[in-house]
């Protein structure tokens, strides 16, 4: 008895000792899972808070990393590539100086959003009358854009900038200064009012903002009249080089609430976002913001024409001009001597190169808020 019940105590004691065992591992199993959640809660209460009172420190970690990024040798991504002439961009041999089509597109709020400002090359605004802006987009490339618009009527200022850039004019009716200047001055003019097989209207949108085209059929007219090259002088350009001092936004005061513009700069990508009445703004086309690699600011004066409020915009001579890109803003001056050449942009008596990428051209009176 004595000898079997030491056996048995003897078993019992391993039976102890194997449960103690494992009882202390279950418990270090919790207090591992206890810190390791302790811990991730830890990280982030710290991280919010600094991502909530120290912004600027993650911004700056941002920028320091893209700059990095930018200092190192860019990879050959488009071998035999050559520098597109209406923005610089590379592009494979052959594409590099297509036929520019230039397209009024709408602005007013009841026009919005527009279609196709996301892959236009080059992009003007400019007021058409009673404070409301219009653009002047520039396309000169192989991107298929399925829906452009909505289209509206030339204006005379507008007429200047196609014919130094000998793009196809595409509009809906225009202004009597606007159609007789196209008519004096030989623009290869495309009205929608003699051309409207390549158009047509939205039935989901009201009148007049419902008239649209896409680059398959301003693709089809140019092929049927064998148009193929451009033949305008191209603007210098340069590898990104974005700026190490911090960086600047662009704010356009024009008169009307709905028609403020900023534009906001992305570090990442070195690239500026486009604001428009307090707003993202994005194409129609989808998802898109509206980008530009470069911004010009460029004041030139102007007076109203008639009852309708139009304006004349005095597009030659010399004045002032707000350079941005790379997050830095430098003012200089625009230049354009005759109505067929191209308006050049100047800071310290030097050519200003551009990146390449889109360009987007914001005309302003003199007595515009800009800021920058």
């Amino acid at each position: 008895m004595v000898i079997k019940d030491l056996k048995n105590f003897s078993v019992l004691k391993d039976e102890e000792r194997e449960g103690n065992k494992k009882t202390a591992g279950y418990n270090w199993r919790v207090i591992c899972y206890v810190f390791i959640i302790i811990f991730s809660v830890l990280v982030f209460i710290a991280f919010t808070y600094l991502i909530t009172f120290y912004p600027d420190l993650f911004n700056k970690v941002g920028r320091n990393l893209s700059l990095l990024e930018k200092s190192q040798p860019a990879a050959n991504v488009c071998p035999g590539c050559l520098p597109r002439s209406i923005d610089g961009y590379p592009v494979p041999a052959g594409q590099e100086n297509l036929f520019p089509v230039a397209i009024v597109i709408d602005n007013h709020p009841a026009g919005r959003p527009a279609f196709g400002l996301e892959e236009a090359d080059l992009v003007y605004e400019a007021e058409a009358e009673g404070g409301i802006t219009r653009y002047l987009a520039f396309f000169a490339n192989n991107e298929e854009v399925k829906k452009i618009g909505p289209i509206r009527s030339a204006r005379p200022y507008f007429v200047d900038w196609v014919k130094e850039m000998s793009a196809l004019f595409v509009h809906c009716g225009g202004s009597p200064e606007a159609l007789a200047k196209a008519y004096k001055e030989n623009i290869f003019d495309f009205n929608e009012f003699y051309q409207g097989s390549y158009f047509w209207r939205d039935s989901q949108r009201p009148g007049p903002y419902n008239i649209f085209t896409s680059s398959a059929n301003l693709s089809k007219y140019l092929e049927s009249k064998n148009l193929t090259e451009g033949k305008f002088l191209s603007w210098q350009f340069k590898e990104e080089a974005p700026v190490s001092a911090e960086p600047k936004d662009i704010a356009i005061g024009f008169k009307s609430p709905d028609f403020v513009v900023k534009w906001k700069y992305d570090e990442i990508n070195n690239e500026y976002i486009r604001y428009l009445a307090g707003e993202v703004q994005f194409d129609g086309q989808g998802s898109s913001e509206i980008r530009a690699k470069n911004i010009i600011v460029q004041s030139e004066e102007a007076k109203v024409l008639d009852k309708e409020l139009r304006l004349k915009i005095e597009t030659l001579g010399s004045g002032q001009a707000v350079i941005c890109l790379d997050g830095g803003c430098r003012e200089g001056e625009w230049q354009k001597s005759s109505l067929s050449a191209r308006t050049r942009y100047y800071v310290n008596g030097e050519e200003v190169k551009f990146n390449p990428g889109k360009i987007w051209i914001e005309i302003v009176r003199p007595d515009l808020e800009i800021i920058y």
